[in-house]
């Protein structure tokens, strides 16, 4: 599983600006790459610094998101559980002054 990710971040609000539009895509989930359109709707105007937008992004990833049988690749539930730890390394990642010591290592 490989990913890309972009997104506009306003350095005083965190926040997901909406110009350019944020994007986030996936591959080696399905034949070809999986762009996660209604997650990047969801991220545009959300702080990453308010828990709550995390949570809510993962969400709507988790439903957005197929992995299709491709042998001899891994499990699709294991494919599926390395996009979303993609996309919180590179959240973690977007905010590391404002992450816990606790999660600090998942940035890097």
């Amino acid at each position: 599983v490989n990913a890309g990710f972009s997104w506009s971040l306003n350095p005083s609000t965190h926040t997901i600006e909406g110009s350019p539009d944020p994007s986030v895509v996936f591959g080696g989930l399905q034949a070809h790459a999986v762009h996660a359109t209604k997650t990047e709707a969801f991220m545009v105007g959300k702080s990453l610094t308010d828990s709550t937008t995390l949570q809510g992004a993962l969400k709507v990833l988790q439903e957005e998101l197929v992995a299709t049988t491709v042998p001899p690749e891994s499990s699709e539930s294991y494919r599926l559980n390395l996009a979303y730890a993609l996309f919180y390394k590179f959240y973690l990642a977007s905010i590391p002054d404002h992450i816990s010591d606790r999660v600090k290592s998942a940035a890097g």
